[in-house]
């Protein structure tokens, strides 16, 4: 009797230990043997890294878990993913199970929710996609920046090469050349520079009886102009416009043929009278002249 009892609760043990080892290894898995859930399946060419245990989420809220992973039987390559939900959950007909991977590099399956009025059953495989989510986009940031640098970096390298092949030995050499004239040149400056400031010295005080003179020079324009400024134009001008009515009446009655003047210019016969007189006193020099001894002066 005590034999069999004891089989009894050996029997009992195992059963329960069974039972214990199927419901941990389904917890550990994401099932629960206490609960109605609902399997779904996805098919990806690519798992990224998801394992059993990930978690699926909805609008970043977890609703289930990732339960296994096996390749297709069309031997394809192709991986089927099966993870379970509540049965609470109403996942439409044309849900998307989105494969995302975070910053990181943890993997899980996000369910897009479609709008289709007919509601997925369990079993049913949902359409899949991939989202690269933040690590994709940095990845997707960063290498087409790195293209560009090395981009850059083949210019940079093709460019130091044709400045290598430029600055050949001889235009080293005229480079060289031209930086020591250069140098000479502002030596030859310093110099010149030093010369005009011993000149500028040593003729400073003919400098400053220069400047004296201008000086000089200056207040006399200043006296001048003050004495023009004194100067009543006013007048002048009224005596000027005197001066010229005067001589314009001059010169009418010279053309009027009035006074002395008048009448030589005007009196042909004046004028021809002064040429007679003229010429006899011609002739008259020139009789002398041929015989002077013809004059007889006496003298009382």
């Amino acid at each position: 009797m005590k034999d069999k009892t004891k089989s009894i609760l050996i029997a009992i043990s195992f059963i329960v230990a069974l039972v214990l080892f199927v419901w941990g290894f389904n917890f550990l898995k994401g099932k629960s043997l206490l609960k109605n859930q609902f399997n779904f399946y996805a098919l990806y060419d690519n798992s990224k890294g998801l394992q059993p245990g990930d978690i699926v989420t909805i609008n970043g809220m977890q609703v289930g878990t990732v339960s296994s992973l096996d390749f297709h039987p069309r031997q394809d390559g192709s991986i089927i993913v099966e993870f379970i939900t509540g049965n609470k959950l109403n996942i439409p007909q044309n849900t998307i199970a989105n494969l995302a991977s975070s910053l990181t590099g943890s993997v899980s399956i996000e369910l897009i929710l479609g709008d289709s009025d007919v509601m997925a059953q369990s079993g049913d495989t949902l359409m899949s996609a991939y989202d690269n989510g933040t690590m994709g986009l940095i990845t997707e940031t960063i290498i087409p920046l790195k293209n560009n640098l090395e981009t850059l970096l083949i210019s940079l390298n093709d460019l130091t090469s044709n400045l290598n092949d430029l600055l050949n030995s001889e235009l080293k050499t005229n480079i060289n050349n031209g930086v020591s004239s250069f140098a000479n040149s502002m030596n030859n400056i310093e110099t010149i520079s030093s010369d005009l400031q011993q000149l500028v010295d040593s003729e400073d005080g003919k400098l400053t009886l220069v400047v004296n003179n201008l000086e000089n020079i200056t207040e006399d324009f200043s006296v001048v102009s003050d004495s023009l400024k004194k100067i009543d134009y006013n007048h002048l001008v009224i005596t000027l416009e005197k001066s010229l009515t005067e001589f314009n009446t001059l010169l009418e009655s010279i053309n009027n043929g009035e006074g002395s003047a008048g009448l030589l210019v005007k009196e042909d016969s004046l004028y021809n009278n002064v040429n007679e007189t003229v010429a006899t006193l011609q002739a008259l020099l020139e009789e002398i002249k041929a015989n002077p001894k013809k004059i007889k002066l006496s003298v009382f």
